[in-house]
């Protein structure tokens, strides 16, 4: 393989655009080689700001024998498909998140990329956010005591647009923004998910997706995580609240990288102190607030981690494996609102 593998992002929507374009973009050993857009005004841009090959179809992009690596930047139920297309045509791949939208396809996925020999990786770049990273040194240095009790919680308000709009293309924010937070919650906690119990409401919307959605997580170790996630609350809730035998942490407000991002200088990125988390603990029979700077996140580290994996320099920060938990315990959440019981998720202990 050439130094810096090849690179084509597959749409060109905000996600292709501001998010994998431009970190493929910062990842010194990637070279962003092209993209596959079929908008005209698209093209023309990408050519005079990113000055890269344009594709207008997938098919061209498998054809090419200088693409080492495809991005699918996709509507989630193509996720799937391309990526085994990909795979079978010898490239590399990386999805957005969700890595699709069953366990059957993720185990298709797997499976693909053990035959083909080729990396096979799903985009959850917040495992790199600061307040994630927070949360786990405060976990880690044992300020909380033994942590029993979690919300994470994603709310805004707004009708979801496009194909996010719609069930059969994946939509629903449960779909996408939630993967990141049961990710996270997944990666939190060292214990199989004994069981799931999800809530789906339609109160405000014209859309065949969820507008607010409450699923519960009971691991094995006796932990208990709720997630929540909502297109209806006109005032956010904490991003984070973490309940320990020592103390309670409470977070607001989301990571600042994409913020800065979308100006085009993540590195810029600052949270503002009153979003630092406060964390309360008992000091000589007193409770006590305390409040703890924010650690710096940094996505850049997710590409620059599959530049090394790719060239096997590195082991793989994000496995395909440990992802296709996230899309169990999504099958699982939508079996239990369907039918009102607790479900327990496949392949979980």
């Amino acid at each position: 393989m050439k130094d810096k593998p090849r690179v084509v992002v597959v749409g060109y929507g905000y996600a292709g655009r501001c998010f994998h374009a431009y970190l493929v973009g910062l990842a010194s050993q990637l070279q962003l080689y092209g993209v596959v857009t079929s908008r005209p005004e698209a093209r023309a841009q990408i050519q005079s700001q990113l000055g890269v090959k344009v594709f207008s179809r997938f098919d061209e992009v498998l054809a090419d024998p200088a693409v080492d690596l495809v991005v699918l930047a996709t509507p989630n139920d193509l996720h799937a498909p391309q990526a085994i297309q990909a795979m079978e045509a010898g490239k590399h791949v990386v999805t957005d998140k969700p890595m699709c939208l069953s366990t059957a396809e993720a185990d298709a996925m797997i499976a693909t990329s053990r035959t083909s020999g080729k990396l096979l990786s799903v985009f959850q770049n917040r495992r790199w956010d600061g307040d994630y990273l927070t949360v786990r040194q405060v976990m880690a240095e044992g300020l909380l005591g033994e942590v029993f009790y979690m919300e994470l919680c994603w709310a805004q308000y707004g009708v979801p647009r496009g194909w996010r709009s719609e069930h059969q293309h994946g939509g629903g924010k449960f779909m996408d923004l939630g993967a990141h937070l049961l990710d996270q919650a997944l990666q939190m906690v060292p214990a199989p998910v004994a069981k799931v119990y999800a809530r789906f409401f339609d109160r405000g919307w014209t859309t065949d997706v969820e507008d607010h959605a409450l699923c519960l997580l009971s691991f094995g170790n006796g932990v208990e995580v709720q997630i929540t996630t909502s297109s209806l609350a006109r005032r956010p809730r904490p991003r984070w609240y973490v309940m320990g035998t020592k103390g309670t942490l409470v977070k607001e407000g989301v990571d600042p990288q994409e913020r800065a991002m979308v100006a085009g200088q993540i590195d810029a990125a600052r949270e503002e102190p009153a979003q630092y988390p406060r964390l309360w603990v008992e000091t000589a029979g007193r409770s006590s607030e305390v409040v703890l700077e924010t650690l710096p996140g940094r996505w850049r580290s997710y590409y620059e981690n599959i530049a090394e994996a790719v060239q096997d320099r590195d082991k793989l920060a994000v496995t395909p494996q440990s992802v296709r938990r996230v899309m169990a315990v999504i099958e699982a959440a939508r079996a239990s609102a369907a039918s009102g019981q607790a479900v327990k998720p496949e392949g979980e202990g």
